[in-house]
């Protein structure tokens, strides 16, 4: 009965903090704004002039190779750069240390934060759904099993990598610069912004091992119903074992602040 009562206090703490950790980030419209606006741009300005031309030697429309992109898109945008600006921010103020003299483990409150960002993050890419199915429809691929548990691990992914960034002993205002390099790196080398099939080879061999690229090219491949990248699985779960490396440093570094 102990451990019960224990266990439901735990939830009700992390319940409250959750909620205010979530109007916290929707009063920070910068946040909200660039969350969507990027992915909004690229459909706008790349996706919609091209949305139902074919893809040549396939039977594929441009917008549903470019539909699992715009939402993995927002996921990294929220979780590669909004997620470790905002713990850095939070460290840098001692917002966590006040926090916690409550008290408030540091395990609950980073529970909090990251469950905070994921609920906007399935906000927003669910208004990119909501878009893109309205304007040119979706394929029944949208609900296969494995089309989305890819896109759990894709966050799962993009949270271990996100945490740890926004874990590191650096000022927010370097962290604000690693994590955009980060995120604008990976996601022109993904292929996902403009094709990078006229790159040189040497340049193309690295990319394939762009984290990005390889979560990216799989979820195109099962939405499309196209055959699957050779080596994704495996490569996949490389990414998942780093994620989870960097997250087990950044949780350590984070209850050093404890």
């Amino acid at each position: 009965m102990k451990h019960h009562a224990k266990g439901g206090s735990r939830s009700k703490i992390i319940w409250v903090w959750y909620r205010q950790e979530l109007l916290l980030l929707l009063r920070e419209p910068v946040a909200v704004f660039f969350s969507l606006a990027f992915p909004l741009i690229i459909y706008i300005f790349i996706g919609i002039p091209y949305a139902e031309q074919i893809i040549p030697d396939t039977k594929v429309k441009f917008i549903d190779m470019m539909f699992p992109t715009l939402v993995g898109t927002v996921a990294a945008n929220l979780l590669l750069m909004g997620l470790p600006i905002y713990l850095a921010e939070l460290r840098s103020r001692q917002v966590d240390k006040r926090y916690r003299a409550l008290p408030l483990s540091g395990t609950n409150f980073g529970i909090a934060v990251i469950s905070a960002m994921l609920t906007l993050t399935i906000a927003a890419s669910s208004l990119i759904v909501g878009i893109v199915g309205f304007q040119h429809g979706l394929r029944p691929e949208v609900t296969s099993p494995l089309f989305v548990l890819l896109n759990i691990g894709l966050v799962v992914f993009l949270c271990g990598v996100g945490f740890f960034l926004g874990t590191l002993p650096l000022g927010a205002r370097t962290i604000n610069a690693l994590t955009a390099a980060v995120f604008f790196i990976l996601f022109f080398g993904s292929g996902a912004a403009a094709p990078i099939d006229t790159l040189p080879a040497i340049i193309k061999k690295i990319l394939e091992w762009n984290p990005l690229k390889i979560w990216f090219d799989a979820l195109v491949a099962v939405y499309t119903d196209s055959p699957f990248p050779a080596g994704g699985t495996w490569k996949i779960a490389l990414t998942l074992i780093f994620a989870a490396f960097l997250a087990a440093i950044g949780l350590t570094s984070w209850r050093k602040t404890e």
